[in-house]
């Protein structure tokens, strides 16, 4: 038997420092060097990136100053004055500091200037100095003569002059247009096109992308070490201290534990486990009702994590899309509270549709975690740009180097592009999906084995064409392997034969089709599979697309960008390319004192129409355009953009309406589509 303590004695409890302090001290210098090492990483990575980006800048403004001189009559002094003015707007597009062409001469080591534009930071000793006829001897170096000498790819060179240092791309121009022969020919001496940026600017452009990353690198840190220490006081420091405090009264007076006040339990962690324990010292009976209400809690822990799980994988999962030109709905009913079915679809930059279909071995909170990583993948690889085969190879070798569970997984990917008309799919062991056109057609070729099972394994592309009104149907086994109260499978067949049911119907609600035949055949049974299925159906492509656009020559990237989507040859797309950008270029230039708003229909079809219209001044570009031979070289200045418009268009005419000029632009459109479901 314990003697008993004496009442009126304490027990002196050691004076200790604060684990918050402690952990603050550890951490502080950790802190320090972690951001002294992100803002060393930063500098360096944004200093070559910084670099990285202007060169280009350089290489595209000299690119197009090529194509600019190529089109240019050197012996012409109005053609001259003209280049110089373009030369100045790509200065101003490009934001650089000069841009040029030099006539050079190697042996006698003299070059001379044809053209040159300048930008803002250009300095007035430069303005003064470089001119058209200019010449200046001993200054030809190697990278000029690089390019002299056909380098296409861009020669760039650190130069130190008169007028500043300065980072220049060289390129060569090897050729001219004959205006009267129309076509391009070989220069007897190429010329050397220039882009030039101050060093001045490049430091400029770096010092400021550097501050604004070292002020966010520094706030982003005062907000993260601001939350730990938060989190470290309200989740650490002030329950370790409750707790010491009732221990301490316990310890300290061990006649009056019976009336120490019970900690209160909160949360699933250590905290809660030292209140626990120390709420079972207290009172056995206590402890009794506390192991009762543990156990509640992990109930409902349990739940919650299920909701939790449920509520990420439907997260991952895409909604139903509906666009013009098709319509992609899916739906997958986990036969647990979550599943190890997965789908996919994603529209990419290209404009082509990724879509993807799997199966994981097994169900439950495994299978869906499985899924989860599965899905993740499978979406990291198509915005690469894989092929499907490549995209299930790759998939492969990844999961089945990190399967310790020995899971697999069978699984469909398909890229469908809407200007071909073609779907390029690979199958690693999954059920065939069908294409549902004049018949119900299976996908079988490029059939190989799960993944996740052997890592460099090699699966197959195969193609097949798909037509307007064509949907494509793909499935998991839950759906042909469903069960009804007598045990019978639903089965291939049936589910083939309600497809052929809905060749004559909307497509769209195939899926919804399917799965009332579905459940009316297994009511009564218990679902023993996850039934996930997705439908892609292709609609009539729009006859018409309109953009509204500001006048600012940086929004034509957006008419590119549609224009490319279109379902026409890249001739055509190129055709229509020129000619949109010339008007476009001419409404952002001369329209709109300010910008202003420009509406831009390309409408589709036998023939493909391109109709500007603006608010701006009111101008008629089919006037006065005249032929090239007509062409006053000597004396006119402009007007060659208006005569490639016109000449490229197989039609055009202008009005002006509602205070709008309306430029219309029409051309054939030769292009046939190949609507067989033919494989390649």
């Amino acid at each position: 038997m314990n003697p008993k303590p004496d009442k009126g004695k304490k027990t002196k409890v050691k004076k200790t420092r604060s684990i918050f302090l402690k952990i603050a001290l550890i951490m502080t210098p950790i802190v320090l060097v972690l951001v002294l090492s992100v803002l060393f990483i930063s500098y360096n990575i944004t200093h070559e990136n910084t670099i990285k980006s202007y060169k280009n800048q350089l290489r595209i403004a000299a690119s197009n100053a090529v194509q600019y001189a190529e089109s240019a009559d050197m012996d012409n002094l109005g053609v001259l004055q003209q280049l110089n003015d373009d030369y100045n707007a790509l200065c101003k597009l490009y934001d650089i500091s000069y841009v040029y062409v030099l006539d050079i001469d190697p042996d006698e080591n003299i070059e001379t200037y044809i053209a040159i534009g300048f930008g803002s930071d250009a300095t007035q000793a430069a303005k003064e100095n470089r001119f058209t006829g200019f010449t200046v001897e001993g200054f030809v170096n190697d990278k000029e003569i690089e390019a002299f000498n056909g380098n296409k790819d861009g020669v760039f060179s650190y130069e130190k002059t008169e007028f500043g240092d300065s980072l220049i791309c060289y390129m060569p121009c090897q050729r001219f247009y004959d205006f009267n022969n129309k076509e391009y020919r070989k220069l007897d001496k190429p010329l050397v096109v220039g882009a030039e940026l101050s060093l001045n600017a490049i430091t400029k452009g770096f010092q400021h992308t550097f501050r604004w990353i070292a002020i966010l690198t520094i706030a982003l840190t005062l907000v993260i070490v601001g939350t730990f220490v938060l989190l470290l006081y309200f989740r650490v420091s002030k329950p370790v201290r409750k707790i010491s405090s009732k221990m301490s009264s316990f310890v300290t007076d061990r006649e009056a534990h019976h009336s120490v006040e019970k900690l209160e339990v909160k949360g699933n962690d250590e905290f809660t486990l030292m209140a626990s324990s120390f709420n079972v010292m207290v009172d056995e009976i206590d402890s009794y009702i506390n192991d009762i209400d543990s156990l509640n809690r992990e109930k409902h822990t349990q739940e919650a994590e299920m909701n939790i799980a449920r509520s990420i994988q439907t997260g991952l999962l895409q909604p139903d899309l509906d666009t013009d030109a098709y319509h992609i709905s899916a739906y997958m009913l986990p036969a647990k509270e979550v599943g190890g079915d997965l789908y996919d679809y994603r529209l990419l930059d290209d404009g082509r549709i990724f879509i993807a279909i799997a199966d994981v071995s097994g169900k439950g909170i495994s299978a869906s975690l499985f899924m989860a990583h599965a899905i993740t993948l499978l979406h990291q690889y198509a915005v690469m740009d894989y092929s499907p085969a490549h995209i299930l190879e790759t998939f492969n070798n990844t999961i089945s180097a990190q399967n310790p569970g020995g899971m697999f997984i069978t699984a469909f990917i398909a890229l469908y592009d809407p200007m071909k008309h073609e779907l390029v799919y690979s199958n690693a062991g999954h059920n065939f999906p069908y294409i549902l056109s004049d018949r119900v057609i299976p996908l079988e070729d490029a059939h190989g084995v799960a993944a996740g099972l052997f890592s460099g394994e090699t699966y197959e592309n195969a193609v097949v064409k798909m037509k307007t009104g064509d949907a494509l149907f793909l499935y998991t086994d839950g759906v042909n392997e469903a069960k009804n109260a007598a045990n019978e499978f639903y089965g291939d067949e049936r589910l083939e034969k309600m497809l052929s049911l809905c060749i004559a119907s909307d497509k769209t609600d195939t899926i919804n089709t399917v799965l009332g035949d579905l459940k009316e055949f297994s009511e009564g049974a218990e679902q023993n599979d996850d039934i996930t299925m997705l439908c892609l159906s292709l609609k009539e492509p729009p006859s018409q697309i309109t953009l509204k656009l500001t006048s600012e020559v940086a929004q034509f990237k957006k008419i590119k960008k549609t224009i490319y989507r279109l379902p026409i040859s890249e001739d055509m797309k190129k055709t229509l390319i020129l000619g949109a950008e010339e008007v476009f270029v001419n409404i952002c230039s001369y329209a709109y004192d300010t910008p202003g708003e420009v509406e831009i229909t390309i409408t589709l079809g036998d023939t493909i129409g391109l109709i500007f219209a603006d608010k701006g001044k009111p101008f008629d570009p089919t006037v006065d355009v005249q032929d090239i031979d007509e062409y006053d070289h000597e004396n006119r200045i402009g007007g060659l953009g208006r005569f490639l418009i016109f000449s490229i268009a197989d039609e055009y005419t202008y009005a002006y309406r509602d205070n709008k000029n309306i430029l219309s632009l029409y051309f054939n459109n030769e292009v046939k589509q190949n609507d067989d479901h033919k494989r390649a």
